[in-house]
Parts: structure tokens; C-alpha cells; sequence
């Protein structure tokens, strides 16, 4: 009599992690991301120190904003001039980098915080190097970065993020 040995069959299901990928070339940084699906009206580039938390609607500072072409297709990266960036949420509005800037690429935005014009920035460091809470930075591999999607009426949905 033969005996029967049940057999579990373990069906691993592999599931693709769509993922931003950076990089550097002369003109600056490039974000690239995987093909994704979803009607959006915009897409929105972010990158903050710290991992995307669902629960953190705010999160990260808006590196870009990329349109569909006239087909309805968006790109599927983007380049990030080789400009320096303030993060709002740690600038003090202390005015020292817009005294400093040798070409003027820093102005005040409505609150008195520093913005950087990347057509204006020749990426001194000069702005980060005075700036007296590390609030001025340059986009780089060592930073988590989140591709949302944007909805006719504002509202973003996360898409991809970059992994580490």
C-alpha cells in the first residue's frame, strides 16, 4: 500500500517595488522613476532626511513639478538644476544667506524664509555654509525622495519613493 505524504506547496508571490533611482551628471541631479499607473494632472518630486511616513502629509520639500506632455504622458524622470535648497521647516528667516549670496539667487518668500532661484544659483555653498541651522542643502543620494501624483483638485497621492 502506498502512503500518500501531503505536500505543502509554498507559492512565494514576488511583488515589484517601484522605486526612484538618483544620480548626478553635469547639469545636476537626475530622479528617475518606474512606470506607474494612475490619471494624474501633476507629479510632484519631494526629498526630506527622513523616510516617507504615510502619516506625514507634509512630508518633504517640493524638489519639482512635472506636467503630462500634449499626448498625456508624463516623462519618466526629471532634472533638478545643480542648485542649492532651503528647507522651510528649518529655516529661521535670519537673512544671513540672502546678505551673503553673491549673485542674488536668495530672496524672502512670504514669511520671511529663504528661497533659492536655481537659474540664479551657481552652487557656491556659500549660503550653506553660513547658514546657522543646516536648513540649506543640495540635492544628493544620501536623501530619501517621493514621486506623488496630483489630482485636479490638489489632493496628492504617494506613488514611488527611493530606496536605500
Amino acid at each position: 500500500m502506498k502512503t500518500l505524504i501531503p505536500a505543502v506547496i509554498l507559492v512565494l508571490v514576488s511583488t515589484v517595488t517601484a522605486s526612484l533611482t538618483f544620480s548626478q551628471d553635469a547639469g545636476g541631479s537626475v530622479i528617475q522613476w518606474d512606470p506607474f499607473e494612475g490619471s494624474y494632472d501633476s507629479l510632484v518630486l519631494r526629498c526630506s532626511e527622513t523616510v516617507y511616513e504615510t502619516e506625514d502629509p507634509g512630508w518633504g520639500i517640493v524638489l519639482a513639478t512635472v506636467y503630462p506632455d500634449s499626448s498625456g504622458e508624463f516623462p519618466a524622470s526629471v532634472q533638478i538644476p545643480g542648485a542649492f535648497i532651503v528647507d522651510p521647516d528649518k529655516c529661521i528667516a535670519c537673512g544671513i544667506c540672502i546678505n551673503q549670496c553673491p549673485t542674488d539667487a536668495i530672496t524672502e518668500d512670504i514669511d520671511g524664509k529663504a528661497v533659492i532661484d536655481p537659474d540664479l544659483c551657481i552652487a557656491c555653498g556659500i549660503c550653506a555654509n553660513v547658514c546657522p541651522v543646516d536648513a540649506i542643502f543640495v540635492p544628493s543620494s544620501g536623501l530619501y525622495y517621493g514621486l506623488f501624483g496630483v489630482y485636479e483638485e490638489s489632493v496628492e497621492e504617494f506613488i514611488q519613493e527611493s530606496v536605500q
